[in-house]
Formats: C-alpha cells, sequence, structure tokens
C-alpha cells in the first residue's frame, strides 16, 4: 500500500472519529471497537456538564451543578462523586450530596450538595462522574467553586447596657443580622417632651459585638429606644422606654415587640415601663 494511500485512510479514519463523537465536553470517552478520545469542555458536548449555583446556604441542599446526556443511548449506569478538592484551602464540610444513579436519553440530571460553614468562604467541589450504557462509556472530571454563606443566627433578646449601648443574645451562632436602630436625643426638649426620633440600618450587625459602635459617629449622643430585626419579625424596646424618652437611663432586657416592622409613629407611641415607674429622664 502506498504511502499516500495509507495518509489517506489515517485522515478519513480521524475524520469519522470527529463527526461521531463531536469535540468538546469529556475527561474521557470510549465506544465499542476500541475508539477513545480525549477532549476540551463544552457545555453542548455529548455529556453536557453546567454550574448551577455559585453560592449555597449553611446547613441548605442547594443543586450545584447538572448534567445532560446527548447521547443516542440511556446511560444507565451514572454516578456522580463529589468532594471538596483541596480541604486544607476551608474549614467547610460536605454534609451531604444527591446525585443521579442513571441519565435516559435527552435527559437532565442534577448534584444537590449541602455544605456546613461557620464563615463565608470560598469551597471547591470537584465532581467525577463516570456514566456507561449500550456501546458507550464515559467519564468527565471538573472542579466547581461555591462560596458557602453561614447561616443567619436567631436573635433571642437584647441586652441593654444603658441608653447608648446593648448586646445582641442569639441561639447560640454568631454571625451578621440585618438590625434597624431606633435613637433618639439624648437630651430631649427642655420642657420634658419627646425628643426627635430617627432609624439607622444596620445591613450586617455583628452579633458577638456591641451595638453602639457599629452606629454611626454621630450616635454617640442618641439614646437607644429599640432595635428592630426585620427579617425575624421582633423588635426589642429599651426598658425603661415610655413612648416619648426614657423613663430611667438603666439597663435591662429588652422587652420584645412583635409588630413589626416599626416607623417613627408606633416607636413614639409605644411604652414598656410600668405605671408606677418614674417618668423622670435622669
Amino acid at each position: 500500500m502506498s504511502s499516500l494511500r495509507t495518509l489517506s485512510l489515517v485522515l478519513a479514519f480521524a475524520a469519522a472519529v470527529g463527526l461521531i463523537f463531536g469535540t468538546a465536553g469529556f475527561t474521557a470517552m470510549e465506544a465499542d471497537r476500541g475508539v477513545t478520545a480525549n477532549i476540551t469542555d463544552d457545555e453542548s458536548a455529548y455529556l453536557g456538564y453546567a454550574p448551577v449555583t455559585d453560592a449555597v446556604s449553611d446547613g441548605e441542599s442547594a443543586t450545584v451543578v447538572e448534567y445532560r446526556n446527548r447521547f443516542a443511548t440511556d446511560l444507565d449506569e451514572f454516578d456522580v462523586d463529589v468532594s471538596i478538592a483541596d480541604g486544607a484551602s476551608t474549614d467547610a464540610t460536605l454534609e451531604s450530596v444527591e446525585t443521579p444513579s442513571s441519565l435516559d436519553r435527552g435527559s437532565v440530571a442534577a448534584v444537590d450538595v449541602t455544605l456546613r460553614c461557620a464563615e463565608r468562604e470560598s469551597v471547591p467541589l470537584l465532581f467525577e462522574a463516570d456514566g456507561s450504557g449500550s456501546g458507550v462509556s464515559v467519564s468527565l472530571n471538573r472542579i466547581h467553586t461555591v462560596t458557602c454563606v453561614p447561616a443567619e443566627p436567631t436573635v433571642t433578646g437584647v441586652r441593654y447596657t444603658g441608653v447608648g449601648n446593648a448586646f445582641v443574645d442569639t441561639d447560640g451562632r454568631n454571625g451578621t443580622v440585618e438590625a434597624v436602630v431606633w435613637l433618639t436625643d439624648a437630651e430631649p426638649g427642655a420642657d420634658g417632651s419627646e425628643g426627635t426620633l430617627r432609624a439607622e440600618t444596620v445591613s450586617a450587625l455583628n452579633t458577638s459585638a456591641p451595638v453602639g459602635p457599629q452606629l454611626s459617629s454621630n450616635a454617640s449622643n442618641e439614646r437607644m429606644a429599640a432595635i428592630e430585626f426585620p427579617d425575624q419579625g421582633v423588635a426589642f424596646f429599651h426598658p425603661s422606654w415610655n413612648g416619648e424618652n426614657h423613663a430611667s437611663p438603666g439597663a435591662g432586657s429588652g422587652v420584645a415587640f412583635g409588630d413589626v416592622p416599626l416607623d417613627a409613629e408606633t416607636v413614639g407611641n409605644t411604652s414598656v415601663v410600668s405605671d408606677d415607674v418614674d417618668d423622670s429622664d435622669d
């Protein structure tokens, strides 16, 4: 056989392989007759792979990636092994994984992952997929990095250390929560009338730190009337708040109030002190 004829046959066979198997999407693929192709990533390949989300919440199952079978046959056996690609790079842990056991022709299947994390961090996840069906087998290994977002702690109370500072109590977990701090003038009207109320929103209040230093600098001359937690549907009034000002500058546990969101009229009309408490603003 001449060299030219040999070269022509090799090129023809290579072209046929390209027509049969496509050009993208696998770490490796095998079909009957021993043909093997090593090719690159492509979401439109015979075994399609597509990341679905870049962020997951602590303790909540989320669909992270999907696989699509574009073969002309079912993948009767399909296995996806999920692990953290570099365990030393993160403190997050992989709690559970839900994967398909087969992948019918033309179908899409999701891989659901549950992570645990105490703080916000990036987690590289390794997805190792192996499938086989009538006359075909395929493997695909990919890394997809997601951000694990810690769960918001549940606020259980507020401890006021005076009229100018407070600490937030939680269910045992610290983190950040949205808070609206209601403030009034440190020195109400000279005739004893109510002071000016205003609300300051702290989008990420650190529950492990005192509230006062997390407010704007001009809040140092104001007093806290209440702290509201919009996402949790509760507010805690200062125990000496009488609807106009503080009956006394004391400390104590905040009084829970469930009619939120608050507004200036509600705060100004709400008193949590007993009738026998001295209304003087000492």
